[in-house]
């Protein structure tokens, strides 16, 4: 336990600081672009997005998985990921070209940022796919001081570029774009350099180990598929009907709620391979880690709900005033989804039933669907609302779920008691005066 801990702290501060220098990196990109500049750099980073969550299969997901069973995999899955980050990159890339080429109105609508950065998003794909897959590795294996600090310094390097590039240099945001773009691929250098010296050239294919990913994978990918459509389908949407301006608006939201989720994907990456060797205890953990995600996204989203009317235009620029009803819309969204995400590495580390999977569904279809029905009217505001009803009822099946294969109760998973919150300051006290 004190190694499981002392891990999700690591993890915890690693994508806390992430979170801090996305921030930083959103208001220098706002305030200097406006909410047009903001759309590009959402674009440019939505099509290699949108290709890994197409295309991951849940692999890297995957990896963790069976890395966690059996370390001694470890260089067959690098070499199995190396192949398939290139094959399935090339992929995309010839899809997206080609759909961009013929029918550059259903790809791009109304918010097409051009050839050049077209081209160059599209390049970053394979870096993208390698960047997940070799990361599933990296946590199978526990190893995470290597890996949060290669996703501190790619977020690091990004503001501090950023305020060179644009307050010493004076540059345009085309330089900016070129700079974006390679911090986007750097991650996976990084990671690949390191199993270059470790495990050597990736030139095996293990073929069994394969299959047992694609088992595993597909039923991952197709939930995490699920989840990231229905919030980033909202972008594709709003750019769709809306244009740039309102990308940009919404992005204020959304980006924050990558930041948030950022802290909470930190304590999901070690909750994983945890319960994964544990199955004894893992229902046990997970509450404990579930309760204290509550508490601490709770208390961000409700001091977030008190002063954003004054920190958003203070921090991006009173042109982002209008993004503030999404924001609060968003909310509550964020929180349900954190739970949300904790239930799935359970369930995860159950070898995830297809029913897990399948719960997603309703909230998909009942998000896609409103999105079509009324962001062409109103814009971001229905983008937010019909994201926090899918989360919320999300939320609210898996509870139900949950309930079906093991009674307990709603509070065992929300709410954190006066003996758990002493523990915690213990544990803190403990580790400043180490």
């Amino acid at each position: 336990m004190p190694s499981f801990t002392k891990n999700i702290a690591i993890t915890f501060s690693a994508r806390f600081l992430s979170a801090f220098f996305t921030l930083l990196s959103t208001i220098i990109i706002a305030r200097g672009f406006g909410p047009i500049g903001k759309g590009i750099f959402t674009m440019v980073a939505f099509m290699p997005a949108l290709a890994l969550n197409m295309g991951h299969l849940g692999l890297g997901n995957a990896n963790t998985y069976l890395i966690s069973k059996n370390k001694t995999k470890s260089k067959n899955a690098f070499s199995n990921s190396f192949w398939l980050g290139l094959y399935l990159g090339l992929f995309f890339i010839i899809i997206f070209a080609s759909l961009y080429r013929f029918y550059p109105q259903l790809l791009m609508g109304k918010g097409d940022f051009g050839n050049r950065f077209f081209i160059l998003s599209l390049f970053t794909i394979p870096f993208i796919l390698w960047e997940n897959l070799f990361q599933g590795i990296f946590v199978g294996k526990q190893e995470f001081k290597f890996f949060n600090i290669v996703a501190l310094l790619d977020k690091f390097l990004l503001f501090i570029g950023l305020v060179i590039l644009i307050f010493f240099f004076k540059l345009d945001i085309k330089w900016l774009i070129y700079y974006y773009v390679i911090l986007m691929i750097l991650p996976s250098i990084f990671y690949g350099i390191k199993f270059l010296i470790k495990e050597g050239l990736p030139n095996v294919f293990d073929g069994l180990l394969l299959k047992q990913a694609i088992n595993f994978g597909i039923r991952s990918y197709t939930a995490c598929l699920l989840a990231y459509l229905v919030l980033r389908s909202d972008i594709y949407l709003l750019n769709l009907f809306r244009g740039l301006k309102e990308v940009g608006l919404y992005s204020i939201s959304t980006n924050f709620a990558d930041a948030i989720l950022l802290i909470v994907s930190s304590t999901s990456l070690v909750l994983f391979p945890k319960i994964t060797e544990n199955q004894e205890q893992s229902l046990d953990t997970t509450f404990k880690v579930s309760r204290v995600i509550s508490l601490i996204i709770g208390t961000i989203v409700i001091i977030s709900f008190i002063f954003a009317r004054w920190l958003i235009p203070l921090l991006f620029g009173i042109n982002f005033t209008a993004s503030l009803p999404a924001f609060y819309i968003l909310l509550p969204a964020i929180y349900f989804w954190s739970i949300t995400s904790v239930l799935l590495q359970y369930f995860a580390s159950k070898g995830l039933p297809w029913l897990t999977i399948l719960i997603w569904v309703p909230g998909f279809l009942i998000n896609i669907i409103l999105n079509i029905l009324f962001i062409p009217r109103y814009g971001f505001i229905a983008a937010a609302l019909t994201s926090l009803l899918a989360y919320f009822l999300t939320f609210v099946l898996y509870y139900l779920y949950l309930q079906k294969i093991q009674k307990t109760q709603l509070k065992q998973l929300l709410i954190t008691n006066i003996t758990e919150l002493k523990l915690i300051k213990n544990n803190l006290i403990r580790r400043n005066e180490n």
